[in-house]
């Protein structure tokens, strides 16, 4: 019994890393290609890597929240 909550906890593991690394390639790549393919040529600016990239972006959306809450007044 104890054998396969070791297995199931490490399978959980094991998928919430994947899944971290898979939404970090979809969060990162289609602006790491804009910025490298577009704005260095267009303003010469720096390249960068995909991880420059990533952080940059984390720290955006920390900093700006993609959700905003309004109150309602009546």
């Amino acid at each position: 019994m104890k054998m396969k909550t070791v297995t199931n906890a490490l399978l959980g593991v094991s998928l919430a890393i994947s899944l971290a690394i898979i939404a970090a390639l979809i969060f990162a790549t289609p602006v790491w290609l804009i910025w490298n393919l577009v704005v260095v040529d267009v303003f010469n600016a720096p390249h960068l890597s995909f991880f420059d990239t990533l952080w940059i972006m984390l720290m955006i959306r920390f900093i700006i929240p993609s959700e905003t809450k309004t109150k309602d007044s009546k």
